[in-house]
């Protein structure tokens, strides 16, 4: 699979130069973005394995205050690649953990020093880049026993985004029968197959790593609206997700109808 490459830049020039220079060396590289929304926009679509971002780009929020989202809530790496080369701005750069920080001009920017940079991140990171890209690693038995467990007993089971109906923090129903409420910070997911994996992790979080047509509809639910399952508007708070209905929240509304108009026009 190919290394799958973001660049955030306002200069278009700049970004096809890279572009060209990537594609020739075997990367994957996103569409033209130039600001901080857009960039945001392009992760929740696809997640790039790593980021090339210049600090000044279109809009209000700059380089560094991307930085600080791709490291806070994405927990993306990214380098910096920009023509600010002051020591107050490396230092702001500094604390927002980037990888690396290029200069554009010294002399001129150097595409080889460019991939050696992401190879470097990659190389280092290629234990857990693939974690979110095509699935996601489900836990196997109850809540209760997989808490007790050790981290080498847990059993483990890689799930196709395209197998899986939504993720929940609602009460599962238990081998016992009976419903059991889900603990802070886990979370389970139900399977087309009608099978169901618990998650540690909290529905804040994971809505941050999933694919664009994974959208979160309440606090309780993150359901998949993709072309791959059946998905049906009843009206303007409710939703169906093959055989299961859910209730949209005023607080999510907007973003539902948003990414409805995305997929189904």
């Amino acid at each position: 699979m190919k290394t799958h490459v973001l660049i955030v830049e306002d200069e278009a020039a700049l970004y096809e130069r890279l572009r060209r220079a990537l594609v020739k060396q075997n990367f994957s590289v996103d569409q033209y973005t130039k600001s901080y929304d857009d960039a945001i926009e392009r992760i929740t679509k696809e997640r790039p394995d790593v980021v090339l971002l210049d600090i000044n780009l279109e809009g209000k929020k700059d380089g560094i205050d991307l930085g600080e989202t791709l490291n806070k809530q994405y927990q993306i790496p990214f380098i910096y690649v920009t023509s600010l080369d002051d020591d107050i701005t490396f230092s702001k750069g500094l604390h927002t953990n980037h990888e690396n920080y290029l200069v554009k001009t010294k002399p001129r920017l150097n595409i080889e020093d460019i991939t050696r940079a992401i190879n470097t991140v990659i190389h280092k990171n290629k234990n857990d880049r693939n974690d979110f890209k095509k699935g996601i690693i489900g836990l196997v038995g109850y809540l209760d026993e997989i808490k007790n467990m050790g981290k080498d007993t847990i059993s483990r089971v890689k799930i196709n985004y395209e197998d899986i109906l939504y993720f929940s923090t609602k009460p599962f129903r238990n081998q016992n029968d009976e419903f059991e409420a889900v603990e802070k910070n886990y979370c389970w997911f139900m399977t087309r197959s009608g099978e169901y994996y618990f998650l540690r992790e909290s529905l804040s979080s994971l809505s941050r790593k999933l694919p664009y047509h994974f959208i979160r509809i309440n606090e309780s639910y993150i359901i998949n609206i993709s072309n791959e399952v059946n998905v049906a508007r009843i009206n303007g708070s409710r939703i169906k997700v093959e055989k299961t209905e859910f209730f949209i929240s005023a607080t999510y509304k907007k973003e539902v109808n948003k990414r409805l108009e995305h997929f189904y026009g």
